[in-house]
């Protein structure tokens, strides 16, 4: 990396990469949870359903909503450690100058993208706050706030990302994933 990519970390730079990163993780920690959440009820749910044969209609609801909190918490921790899948055969290819530009131009698409999901997100969770699911009885609403939340928390990290031309990964308590060669 080149000093001249990026500027000298102010106490500015700093203080927001160590606050995105701090968000990161509290996005991993749910996400965590979400999904030990989700694996826990569908066990109940297959010993409930088959050895006792006793279903219980709640955990398969539960689940789904663990499921959905998860992927949004998730996506933003992937977002921030630049972990998502992307397609980078054309950029790989082109000189570093016109790859970093696409890449700019790609997180200005991206963070529009997702604040017009967080747009009208927010207003379909208003409006399914009169919706209450079946088996548990929990407004839709608050389920739909997940989309929401995780859009919301996406477009803040991508845009911090974009503007402090952050690129690295730089949660020290994260599991960083091994390149596949």
């Amino acid at each position: 990396m080149n000093t001249k990519d990026h500027p000298a970390p102010s106490s500015l730079r700093r203080s927001l990469i160590s606050f995105c990163d701090r968000v990161a993780a509290i996005c991993h920690v749910i996400a965590a949870i979400a999904i030990g959440v989700m694996l826990s009820l569908v066990v109940i749910q297959v010993v409930f359903r088959y050895v006792l044969n006793t279903p219980i209609g709640w955990t398969q609801e539960i689940s789904v909503f663990s499921l959905m909190l998860a992927v949004m918490a998730g996506m933003a921790v992937a977002v921030w450690r630049a972990e998502h899948f992307k397609v980078s055969v054309i950029a790989d290819c082109l000189p570093s100058v016109i790859g970093r530009v696409l890449g700019f131009i790609s997180h200005l698409i991206t963070i529009t993208f997702l604040s017009v999901v967080v747009w009208f997100s927010y207003q379909l969770a208003l409006r399914a706050m009169w919706q209450v699911s079946p088996t548990t009885g929990i407004p839709v609403g608050y389920v739909q706030f997940f989309l929401t939340g995780g859009c919301l928390v996406a477009a803040f990290l991508l845009t911090v990302k974009t503007v402090l031309r952050h690129d690295t990964i730089s949660d020290q308590n994260a599991v960083i994933a091994e390149q596949v060669s």
